[in-house]
């Protein structure tokens, strides 16, 4: 292998782009610093194919859409493992991924035990990745060569595993389920986040009522608002659990609250400002989506059950993982399927032609069988 590319300059994105053979397969990753960052930025990517390797310093780089003409869908075949992450941190930047293939998703429908990309390198190429940079810092500069070398590890066998995986894939004739997960993962990471309150992120946060509720919303706008200024993740201001005392706690004075270990990076003011926030505002109402009615949630329930038997046989007589029968996400959104026709399984996101051509009908009756027992 050659000596990997070090990418920091426009001029130097182009050539990449003209020497990569439309014909290959190019692993591609990209690395963020979301456990450092209140917002997480695009730090580096990593592209690797053939004679080709090359680690692009994206926060030296204004723009990147040089690389579009690789990366979208008339580009080379792109190898990531397990797309969602990169497609939403390339996207920040301006860039669309198109024809991948993605190793997490394969490993899944092809029924590997262990899916994480460092237990596959390990078991076919014998390969181990030095887990000490899984949560490196990658907005940090300079890196060290061993960190180079991670991220060069990181992409190098992802063309060679696709290889393997598709080998197999052909063979039981799952290529195009695979596909259509993995458009169906790309299309969910660009969708918009929902915006939730910070309290709501928060383990066991709805077990609370009252006086400790309205402490653990306060404390919870607090952090979210200093880890913003400080520009952190919330947990290194202070940690959920901590929080979660905190309120149980049901503290309405500083004193109470100092008592509380782990509130240090909160400065006497912001505690006051939570107590007095807690006590004015008191506990959150809820814009709550009413539930279904009983007989829906009866009729949902008995479908989601047939579709998982049904779908646990077909696997079994196809020798095929049941996800490549029906994933999770389109079992639950069949069983909610009102008009029992084509048109409406069609339209379930991620269910494809294939499955629609080879099912249809099959899974229409599986839902009139269970509407009707």
């Amino acid at each position: 292998m050659s000596v990997p590319a070090w990418i920091d300059s426009p001029g130097a994105l182009t050539p990449i782009v003209s020497r990569v053979d439309p014909d290959l397969r190019l692993g591609v990753d990209a690395e963020g610093d979301g456990l450092y960052r209140y917002r997480s930025r695009l730090c580096m990517m990593q592209i690797c194919g053939g004679e080709l390797e090359a680690l692009i310093d994206t926060l030296a780089l204004d723009d990147l859409t040089p690389l579009q003409p690789l990366l979208g869908e008339d580009g080379p075949l792109k190898v990531l493992h397990d797309v969602s992450f990169d497609a939403k941190m390339l996207d920040q930047r301006g860039l669309s991924l198109g024809r991948v293939f993605d190793t997490a998703v394969a490993a899944r429908f092809l029924g590997e035990k262990s899916t994480g990309l460092a237990a596959l390198l390990e078991k076919y190429f014998e390969v181990q990745l030095d887990k000490k940079h899984q949560q490196a810092d990658w907005g940090e500069r300079p890196l060290d060569e061993d960190q180079k070398r991670y991220l060069v590890e990181d992409v190098r066998y992802l063309p060679e595993l696709a290889k393997l995986f598709e080998a197999r894939a052909a063979e039981l004739d799952v290529l195009e389920e695979i596909d259509e997960e993995t458009r169906y993962a790309m299309r969910r990471a660009l969708e918009p986040e929902v915006e939730r309150e910070p309290w709501t992120r928060i383990k066991g946060a709805r077990d609370l009522s009252g006086h400790a509720l309205a402490v653990l919303v306060a404390l919870a706008n607090v952090r979210e608002r200093e880890a913003a200024q400080q520009d952190v993740p919330p947990f290194r201001v202070t940690g959920n659990r901590v929080l979660f005392e905190a309120a149980r706690r049901r503290p309405r004075t500083l004193a109470q609250l100092r008592k509380i270990r782990g509130l240090r990076q909160l400065d006497d003011a912001q505690l006051l400002d939570a107590l007095e926030a807690a006590e004015r505002d008191g506990v959150p109402q809820e814009d709550a989506t009413p539930p279904p009615p009983a007989e829906e949630r009866a009729q949902r329930k008995a479908r989601e059950k047939a579709l998982t038997e049904w779908r646990k046989k077909e696997a079994a007589e196809r020798g095929v993982d049941v996800q490549v029968v029906l994933p999770g996400h389109c079992l639950r959104d069949v069983a909610k399927i009102e008009q029992l026709e084509d048109e409406a399984l069609a339209s379930v996101d991620g269910f494809g032609k294939k499955r629609l051509a080879r099912y249809g009908s099959t899974l229409l009756d599986v839902l009139r069988a269970a509407d009707a027992a």
